[in-house]
């Protein structure tokens, strides 16, 4: 029996428009070329997503719904959760921390820079340890790295916001396929639409991707220590219809969870549709480094 998946909403791709002179990030990466630039397109396209105050809580929500979604792999999911003792459960919130520094500190370094392949060499070595006890196959580090590559479309096209404009795309194609190679991966797909199709294909196939205990018990644990980590205890109730309106049918079925009632999702998504539209459009860009950004919230 094959798994049917949702349809993907159809993504808006991002078209030239007039922004306000305090937005100049956006306008310089429209100038720059990708087989050239990419690095630099990649470190700017993190700082358009970054807003002046709050950067942490976007990070947070995007780390959220990725991991979650990588649960719905088995190998994955059984390599995290390792029957309810993984890091994940001991020290979820260094475990995240952890991510999130590599993440933001790969896209600001740059991809080849020597700080990121001593880095990816690390996580690789942790990885194959990892290895040695829990399969991990390079088609499920193919789709990790095609859905890191695609991950903020997903969620800008589930909540009904632009996507990126080609140049952002292939600069993310570029970044994320050096860091699968520094990671070992192979045959990863050389263009978005073959990212695309690398994630869909996958997610199809109930021989790699479905319901089980782990993804369930590791999704909770995601799940609940996001609330702890991102919402005062009076707002902490927010968290998990937030991050549960944000993936698709498919995921929450993998997980074994369930999507709130249609019209708190409805809110819900646009909520953060017009937070994509403040952050990118209307707030000032940055003035300071993305990875400073962060480190300065997270250390409040």
């Amino acid at each position: 029996m094959v798994m049917t998946t949702t349809p993907n909403p159809p993504r808006r791709v991002e078209t030239a428009i007039i922004r306000p002179r305090w937005k100049r990030i956006r306008r310089e990466i429209a100038g720059l070329d990708p087989a050239v630039d990419s690095e630099r397109i990649t470190r700017l396209v993190l700082a358009s997503l970054l807003p002046p105050v709050g950067s942490r809580m976007v990070l947070e929500v995007v780390f959220t719904v990725s991991l979650m979604r990588v649960m719905g792999q088995f190998e994955g999911a059984a390599a995290v959760d390792r029957q309810g003792h993984g890091k994940v459960h001991r020290h979820g919130d260094q475990r995240a921390a952890d991510t999130i520094g590599h993440l933001v500190s790969w896209m600001t370094d740059g991809a080849g820079s020597a700080r990121t392949q001593s880095a990816t060499a690390e996580v690789k070595r942790i990885h194959d340890g990892i290895g040695q006890r829990y399969q991990m196959s390079n088609e499920t580090l193919v789709h990790t790295i095609a859905y890191f590559t695609v991950q903020i479309e997903y969620i800008t096209a589930i909540v009904g916001a632009p996507g990126f404009t080609e140049i952002e795309r292939e600069a993310q194609v570029r970044h994320w396929r050096t860091i699968g190679e520094h990671l070992g991966v192979r045959d990863m797909p050389t263009s978005w639409q073959g990212m695309e199709d690398a994630v869909r294909a996958y997610e199809r196939d109930p021989e790699w991707f479905g319901a089980s205990e782990a993804a369930h018990r590791a999704g909770e644990a995601i799940l609940q220590q996001f609330g702890v980590r991102a919402f005062p205890s009076v707002l902490r109730w927010l968290a998990r219809p937030l991050v549960l309106s944000l993936h698709d049918d498919h995921v929450l079925d993998a997980l074994g969870l369930s999507k709130p009632a249609p019209a708190v999702v409805s809110s819900l998504r646009a909520a953060v549709r017009a937070t994509f539209f403040l952050i990118r459009e209307v707030l000032p860009d940055p003035r300071i480094q993305p990875s400073a950004a962060v480190r300065t919230e997270s250390s409040r």
